[in-house]
């Protein structure tokens, strides 16, 4: 994951979502453009791991939702 220099990125991802949506843009990096990254994080845990917590999640999600 890249943590972007700008302060304003989430207001930029916004408006390249924004360009996908009304077709000014074709890719996502079309409509970004070019970033400047503060730093690359990298994940600290393993895919099979993070997919079994959101499995777990889910689960426990599914469980709440059905109690209304």
């Amino acid at each position: 994951m890249l943590i972007c220099r700008s302060p304003d990125a989430t207001a930029l991802g916004v408006a390249a979502l924004a360009r996908l949506g009304t077709g000014d843009a074709t890719s996502a990096g079309e409509a970004l453009g070019a970033a400047e990254a503060e730093a690359i994080v990298e994940p600290s845990i393993t895919a099979d791991l993070a997919a079994e917590r959101i499995s777990v999640f889910r689960s426990a999600l599914d469980l709440t939702l059905a109690r209304r």
